[in-house]
């Protein structure tokens, strides 16, 4: 019996919700994922980064400094030489991600933006875009 009232409490809770919300954390769910995976070996599962060797990417200047379009660029084809984070230079290597589609980029920044950024989705379209002017 209580496993049929909190079925229908989520399913009224869901139903109160816009197709865009329910949206917006479809995208940080899966980016949280696609994070865990891909980039918390180096940045930490908090976002902190790892001392001298990756830059955190929680509490840092680089949602104001970097385009939402750079970061598509980087995510999918790495990062090589100096990089500044919070005035500190990190010179390290950031590999590429090469499997990773436009959708999964959209969700994994969607994710990092809600956890250090702002709470805004970034579409599969927005993605799309980007990566066609990747250089």
């Amino acid at each position: 019996m209580k496993y049929l009232l909190f079925i229908n409490l989520i399913i009224l809770f869901a139903s109160c919700q816009s197709k865009e919300e329910i949206m917006y954390q479809q995208y940080v769910v899966e980016g949280r994922s696609i994070y865990e995976k891909n980039c918390a070996n180096c940045h930490q599962n908090d976002g902190r980064g790892l001392r001298d060797l990756y830059p955190a990417l929680a509490k840092t200047d680089l949602w104001t400094r970097v385009a939402p379009q750079q970061l598509v660029c980087i995510i999918k084809q790495g990062q090589k030489g100096e990089i500044k984070v919070n005035g500190k230079s990190y010179a390290g290597y950031m590999p590429a991600n090469t499997k990773l589609e436009a959708i999964d980029i959209a969700e994994l920044v969607t994710f990092m933006k809600d956890s250090w950024g702002d709470k805004k989705i970034y579409s599969f379209d927005e993605a799309r875009a980007a990566l066609k002017n990747c250089r």
